[in-house]
């Protein structure tokens, strides 16, 4: 009997890899940047797919509302058998999920391809903000001051990795004399 191992408690997201959806009809990659090994080889799956393709890439347009104007736009012309594959640091993929959940994909019909040496999104409990960070275990909240240690349990419907006090005996400490 061959015992699998344990998933770890944690929310944080995975990201498989794999190859495209062989039902799709239309392929729409969405990336950052093209720094991955894994990405250029999607990149070449799905350029190679009998699908029809499209690739929208940041460098492309002037900056992430252009990105997101034009994201919007395929989806609106967009039939069944679409697929959205999103690749990028998680600030950046998890406001395009969002965006497309909000303009009607399943969930199922999103594939995201995140890494985690980039950016994130880190939810602040005591002010309720959203606020970029870094890979890193601490942040300093940049709307209330407070000292975070950000917990791994990330919030699919934030986009955002959750941030509590690091002391909370002394919340404050660190912006009150």
């Amino acid at each position: 009997m061959n015992a699998e191992a344990p998933e770890p408690p944690y929310s944080v997201p995975r990201y498989p890899s794999g190859q495209p959806c062989k039902q799709a009809i239309h392929h729409v990659l969405v990336s950052q940047g093209a720094s991955h090994a894994a990405r250029a080889d999607l990149y070449a799956a799905l350029s190679d797919s009998p699908a029809q393709f499209t690739h929208l890439a940041l460098a492309t347009y002037a900056d992430l509302n252009g990105l997101h104007h034009a994201v919007l736009e395929q989806l609106r012309g967009a039939h069944v058998g679409l697929r959205l594959y999103l690749q990028g640091d998680e600030a950046f993929i998890w406001p395009l999920y969002a965006l497309a959940r909000d303009a009607g994909l399943q969930a199922e019909e999103i594939v995201l391809d995140g890494c985690d040496d980039g950016q994130r999104a880190v939810y602040c409990v005591h002010c309720a903000s959203i606020q970029p960070g870094t890979v890193d275990d601490r942040l300093t909240c940049a709307h209330c001051g407070v000292v975070l240690e950000v917990r791994r349990h990330f919030s699919r419907r934030l986009g955002a990795y959750l941030g509590v006090c690091a002391d909370a005996d002394r919340p404050y400490a660190q912006v009150r004399p």
